[in-house]
């Protein structure tokens, strides 16, 4: 999913207090020590997604990057990318030493430049990991997936994981349409509606029967409307959006930047700030390499990740 439109998901969650699952009990976090600024020491620079305009994305960056330079003792610059590409490609040129990206983003950049996972995000759910719904009205009289054969249905973004992989793969398991994209084999009209509200909206005012998209989308309906519609079946579970690092990053410095960041704690005022302007998240989890596995088979099945073993040895290496 892109990262405009999962922000707005979560804060939307967030603010209209939908029910999510319980939160899962954190460890104690990690004590920091200040480290003093090392003025000879390269700067390290990161890759901020923007979900607004740029200006506000810098400041809103502002308060991490200054924590991390708090405590890492060097130089932390800050630079937002339009796109995920844009991030892939300043960390192949070493112009960007980390970035925040979606899973799908991380699965190519390992592929082409061997970029390492560091982090998931933790949601409300208290979990780093969400999964996708297919979204019906409860008065068309769907209730089961198969229901849906010769009718319609809105995803959000041919290039979307949770917009459109991940339902897409909903139907593949069930064993109602092929691994591979082959239109009009179940579906009368598959439609691509640029995005999660506007998925919703088409399912929810009739244009299609259905919608494809993340479990937090139910959000962006207004409080009457999620009573009228219901969740038929829910896809497997894809690792939160992450901080992935350039592979020539070094170990001893990478580990640094894991427990700086695993070490910001909610309950804390001053750290509570630093989270709710980075994306909106609840803190950050240790990632690895075979947290993606199951994902990266779905997204192979489409071209987007040629060699889906990749993600199946465990840790990622230096």
């Amino acid at each position: 999913m892109k990262r405009t439109a999962f922000l707005s998901l979560l804060l939307t969650a967030a603010a209209l207090s939908l029910p999510l699952p319980a939160a899962e009990k954190a460890g104690p976090k990690p004590k920091l020590a200040e480290r003093p600024l090392n003025a000879k020491a390269a700067p390290l620079n990161i890759a901020f997604i923007s979900y607004a305009n740029p200006q506000q994305v810098a400041r809103d960056s502002e308060g991490v990057t200054k924590y991390l330079q708090k405590y890492l003792g060097m130089a932390v610059k800050g630079f937002v990318t339009l796109d995920y590409g844009s991030a892939i490609e300043a960390m192949r040129s070493e112009k960007a030493d980390l970035a925040f990206v979606d899973p799908l983003a991380f699965m190519m950049a390992h592929e082409q430049i061997g970029a390492r996972p560091l982090l998931l995000e933790i949601y409300r759910s208290g979990k780093p990991s969400y999964h996708s719904c297919i979204w019906v009205r409860k008065d068309r009289g769907l209730k089961q997936l198969a229901d849906l054969r010769g009718k319609s249905i809105a995803f959000a973004d041919q290039v979307d994981m949770s917009g459109h992989l991940m339902p897409r793969d909903v139907f593949v398991r069930a064993g109602l349409l092929p691994a591979r994209r082959i239109e009009g084999e179940f579906f009368k009209q598959i439609y691509f509606a640029g995005g999660d509200e506007q998925a919703m909206r088409a399912m929810f005012n009739g244009f299609t029967d259905a919608a494809g998209v993340s479990q937090y989308s139910l959000g962006l309906l207004r409080g009457e409307e999620r009573d009228q519609v219901m969740a038929l079946a829910t896809s497997i579970e894809s690792p939160a959006h992450l901080l992935m690092a350039r592979p020539g990053l070094g170990e001893e410095l990478t580990q640094r930047i894991k427990r700086v960041l695993v070490a910001l704690d909610k309950t804390n005022s001053a750290d509570k700030a630093i989270l709710d302007k980075l994306y909106g998240v609840q803190g950050y989890v240790e990632a690895q390499l075979d947290d993606f596995a199951e994902i990266a088979k779905v997204a192979a099945a489409y071209g987007f990740v040629k060699k889906p073993e990749m993600f199946s040895v465990g840790k990622a290496k230096p």
